[in-house]
């Protein structure tokens, strides 16, 4: 049995339809306002939770699976997958790094987990600290990189060692937020087990 042929665009996809591509994401934010506007302890759980096990699973993916897979691909086709793949990532990331992080500095909050005098006092700012330099370096270092690649690879001739070189730093931040994320679970695992 012969596959069907799959037709294939070297481009990557617009900004826009990247956007409509994960706007299902937005309701991770929405439900945050939402338990911001009802004071649903619930709802804000759910915003803080829902976020970041999508955070976690997308950086240990793209840190652990896809990029070595990327590293291994012919130059054409690791432009199709970078030029798919980047766009979307611009909008999904930041929307989900933001809402956990504030999320989760009001969940801290509503539940008294920032009083000193709380004995996880110290897993919660160890948390913090961790969380602060996930987001420090998600908008400061993967955010910028995406934008570069997405810039590169929507020229008529990309600049390939460019895109690759910028896809191994990416990778290796990706990888760096992958086990910070196994940290945070780990703290988080023991908050709630006690």
């Amino acid at each position: 049995m012969q596959l069907p042929r799959v037709e294939t665009k070297s481009e990557a996809v617009g900004l826009v339809r990247a956007f409509v591509s994960v706007s299902w994401v937005l309701l991770i934010p929405l439900g945050f306002a939402i338990s911001a506007i009802t004071g649903s302890l619930v709802l804000l759980d759910w915003a803080h939770v829902m976020g970041a096990i999508l955070w976690t699973a997308l950086d240990i993916f793209m840190g652990f699976v896809l990029g070595p897979i990327l590293q291994r691909l012919e130059p054409s086709a690791r432009k199709l997958v970078i030029g798919q793949l980047m766009p979307r990532m611009l909008f999904l990331m930041p929307i989900v790094a933001i809402t956990v992080g504030w999320s989760g500095w009001v969940l801290g909050h509503r539940l008294g987990n920032f009083l000193p005098t709380n004995s996880e006092f110290p897993w919660i700012v160890v948390t913090g600290a961790i969380t602060v330099v996930l987001t420090i370096q998600g908008l400061g270092g993967i955010l910028p990189i995406n934008v570069r690649v997405f810039r590169e690879i929507s020229k008529p001739v990309p600049d390939v060692e460019k895109v690759t070189r910028l896809m191994r730093l990416y990778r290796y931040l990706v990888a760096v937020q992958g086990v910070l994320q196994f940290i945070i679970i780990a703290i988080m695992t023991h908050l709630a087990v006690g």
